[in-house]
């Protein structure tokens, strides 16, 4: 998808980009009846996408605005988040009982250590193999969801980086999309 909207910026579309990343490529194709699943725009194409565009600009300025108020929305609510526990970690500073006050630490040191051992563990040990998805399910999640979230909560993570692995993410999904149903393998 993200070649397409490139494509449709390139031709001087950004509201059918806009509208397009939000309500997807069969969106376009019912109102303007051009197919963006093709690699290139035509010139026929780009222009009726652009009378389009011309003649809807009012009712794609309003999507583009309401997609931007629900992205500032989530957005928000990402930052609350992060305050809220971040409140929450200063008020367990302000307190007098030592396990309370260090009590993330402790969980923080208790899970990288679980973590190492792990890791040491299926490392030099000999694995079952009806065993081995099970263990790489564990390590996965130890190292992918446990330690990331600790190194992130302490070290801190920035949300472009998030936004980033999103869009890795889409990207990969588009490059390889799944198996039609019934499809066999």
């Amino acid at each position: 998808m993200g070649a397409i909207i490139a494509t449709l910026l390139g031709q001087g579309l950004p509201l059918i980009a806009g509208a397009m990343k939000t309500f997807g490529i069969g969106w376009v194709k019912e109102k303007t009846g051009v197919d963006l699943s093709a690699a290139d725009l035509t010139p026929e194409q780009a222009a009726t996408l652009k009378q389009y565009e011309l003649e809807n600009e009012e009712n794609l300025r309003q999507y583009s605005l309401t997609t931007q108020a629900e992205s500032d929305k989530v957005e928000l609510a990402y930052l609350a988040d992060v305050g809220d526990a971040r409140k929450m970690q200063i008020a367990a500073l302000g307190q007098e009982d030592l396990f309370s006050k260090r009590f993330l630490y402790y969980f923080a040191s208790g899970i990288t250590l679980v973590t190492c051992v792990y890791v040491a563990g299926v490392t030099f040990a000999t694995i079952p193999p009806e065993n081995r998805r099970t263990v790489d399910t564990v390590l996965g999640f130890l190292l992918g969801t446990m330690l990331a979230s600790i190194i992130n909560y302490f070290f801190g993570t920035s949300r472009s980086s998030a936004n980033k692995d999103a869009t890795i993410q889409a990207a990969i999904s588009a490059a390889n999309p799944a198996p039609a149903q019934g499809a066999k393998k």
